[in-house]
């Protein structure tokens, strides 16, 4: 009698600021059906998430995102920086600055993870950045969490960059929203992929919302672009969970948690059988 051989089984989580916690429900479904998984790879909002399921279990997920995802998060603005760019200000504008100060969004990384490093965890991570120098993908497989989490996250120019040994580092959105070539190059048999999608056409108002929007534009075509070429390489199963928001959601709107989890939930369901599927029906030895 042949035995079955166990996948690889290998979960992406893309960007997404604050709408990247639909990726909890995920976790508390592998959890329950006791689900293996042997890579994990963050980019952006979904290193976070990646980052907390690995640091304390999917048990404490939901009370961790509504406890230090806050308003206060995100700020003060950089005032300085503001001038500087206006001209008014003498001083200059360059990758150690941004519009945001970032010690609340770093002291939030450190409240989460602490000292704890990337090699250390009892599943390989891959955290996905950007070369601020050069737009090249660059993947943390080893470091202090929260440094790699900061830089996966640090949406230039609105938060500054940060130097990891001897690069520069950036939001990974920049270079792969949904990084699933790496899932592909690190040889996993099933591929589990979340991505968040807005489907709203009606107008935003103010800076900050359109500039986030107008990013959103540009991360949506580079991931069907990476997904395309992910899908042509790799010769096994991807399965795909879009969240999709019917309306616009800022970084900031931490009361918009509860319905974020909800399209999250929503679509987890819509693939749970998909995703046992693949895993009980994977090719025998």
């Amino acid at each position: 009698m042949q035995e079955k051989k166990k996948p690889k089984v290998g979960v992406v989580v893309g960007s997404g600021g604050i709408k990247a916690i639909s990726c909890i429900p995920l976790f508390e479904f592998l959890e329950e059906a006791e689900i293996d998984v042997d890579l994990l790879i963050g980019c952006s909002g979904g290193s976070i998430g990646v980052s907390m399921w690995q640091t304390g279990g999917a048990g404490q997920m939901r009370e961790k995102a509504t406890e230090h995802w806050t308003q206060e998060m995100f700020g003060p603005i950089d005032y300085r920086t503001l001038l500087s760019i206006a001209g008014i200000f003498s001083g200059y504008f360059d990758k150690t600055r941004g519009l945001i100060k970032p010690h609340r969004v770093r002291d939030t990384f450190y409240k989460l993870f602490g000292d704890k490093r990337i090699e250390e965890l009892s599943v390989p991570v891959i955290i996905h950045t950007t070369d601020f120098l050069n737009g090249e993908p660059v993947q943390l497989k080893s470091g202090l969490i929260r440094d790699a989490v900061y830089a996966s996250c640090a949406m230039f120019p609105m938060l500054p960059a940060i130097q990891i040994e001897d690069r520069w580092l950036i939001d990974g959105c920049y270079s792969a929203p949904l990084p699933l070539m790496e899932a592909v190059m690190e040889g996993m048999d099933v591929i589990i992929a979340l991505s968040n999608e807005e489907s709203s056409i009606t107008e935003s108002r103010g800076f900050f919302t359109n500039y986030f929007r107008c990013i959103q534009y540009g991360t949506n075509w580079l991931t069907r672009h990476h997904i395309t070429v992910s899908v042509d390489l790799h010769h096994n199963e991807i399965i795909f969970i879009n969240t999709v928001h019917d309306r616009y959601i800022s970084m900031n709107e931490v009361h918009r948690i509860p319905e974020i989890l909800k399209a999250g939930e929503h679509a987890v369901n819509a693939k749970k059988a998909e995703i046992l599927k693949a895993i009980e029906n994977f090719s025998l030895l």
